[in-house]
């Protein structure tokens, strides 16, 4: 081992590039480590700092080599660059997990990619871009979030009511007029009966706004004259 030249290649070494890497992907990663989420602040640090790295070494392997090498080798860091943000969008797709309707981990997953194409810039030494990226990125997951807390997306549910010896279609009706007084549409409903037990079910696909109305809507429907069960679930996927 030659310490002289790895001396040397310290001297001449340009520390920026890893410690604005470091502190872009932490920045990133603590916003998304403040909401919970699987990669936090050492996830991101890491990809953005190994990006930089990459395309720093692509760029100085050339200067190191010798123009007599070089000739006969093509170093490209673009297509380095298109290999990162490909081999990155693998591990921002292992955080996407969905449990009925609901997905958690794309918010997360855009992060992580976005935060290596950040690591590209700044090892192409682009220091204000990156900078600007960074700022617009944490003002999206910033603002953007405190914007959709007011915002009650469309959802759709399952909602099952059974009766016992009761008339199904006074049910249907009753059921209607609370889904109506509620501001709620049915996208589809069916029935059923069996004759030996006078059990009745209505089985209704419904869509409304997320108002977190399940409690008061359970309760009224199961005040309902002949209803004895009701069941109010995600629609599976």
């Amino acid at each position: 081992m030659d310490l002289v030249l790895i001396a040397q290649q310290f001297q001449h070494l340009d520390w920026t590039p890893f410690v604005l890497a470091i502190l872009v992907g932490g920045a990133v990663g603590l916003e998304r480590e403040l909401h919970g989420r699987p990669a936090g602040v050492r996830t991101h640090m890491m990809v953005c700092l190994s990006a930089a790295i990459a395309i720093q070494a692509s760029q100085s392997v050339p200067d190191a080599l010798g123009e007599s090498v070089v000739g006969n080798i093509v170093f490209d860091p673009n297509r380095l660059a298109a290999g990162i943000v490909t081999g990155i969008g693998f591990l921002g797709a292992a955080t996407v997990i969905r449990s009925g309707d609901i997905v958690r981990g794309i918010t997360t997953g855009s992060c992580v990619w976005a935060v290596a194409v950040l690591g590209i810039v700044i090892g192409q030494q682009r220091y204000a871009l990156a900078l600007v990226g960074a700022v617009g990125m944490l003002a999206v997951l910033i603002c953007v979030d405190w914007i959709f807390r007011w915002v009650r997306p469309l959802v759709y549910r399952r909602l099952v009511v059974v009766g016992s010896g009761a008339d199904l279609t006074a049910i249907g009706a009753s059921l209607r007029e609370v889904l109506d007084q509620n501001r709620i549409r049915i996208q589809d409903i069916a029935g059923r009966i069996d004759p030996v037990t006078q059990r009745c079910e209505i089985d209704a696909y419904i869509r409304c706004r997320n108002l977190y109305q399940a409690p008061e809507l359970l309760t009224q429907v199961a005040a309902l004259e002949g209803v004895s069960h009701v069941e109010w679930t995600q629609i599976s996927s």
